[in-house]
């Protein structure tokens, strides 16, 4: 069985207080499913190896897949989610040295 590691880029954690309990409790029902399978969902354009997840029909998570680490980048309202997450994809590969795959 593969075995995946998740992280958070340093700002998700920000994303997570600005949360509903509703959307918390799906969140972390989801987080089981992605660590399981983390290529299951649609491929984003514009970051190779990033993934989105439908919290609701409003609220999306997008992931970052490197080697066996997810990086959870953001969770919140669907364009603000989609607006911020390439900038923190820059960051990860800036900050951690991740190389990131253009």
């Amino acid at each position: 069985m593969n075995e995946w590691e998740i992280k958070e880029h340093p700002d998700f954690f920000r994303d997570l207080e600005n949360l509903d309990n509703k959307h918390l409790e799906i969140f972390f029902s989801k987080k089981k499913k992605i660590k399981e399978n983390p290529l299951r969902q649609k491929h984003l354009r514009g970051g190779n190896n990033c993934y989105r997840e439908p919290i609701t029909n409003n609220v999306r998570l997008i992931y970052f897949v490197e080697g066996k680490t997810i990086w959870f980048l953001t969770i919140g309202k669907h364009d603000d989610a989609y607006t911020e997450y390439i900038g923190r994809l820059h960051t990860l590969k800036n900050k951690f040295f991740i190389p990131l795959h253009s």
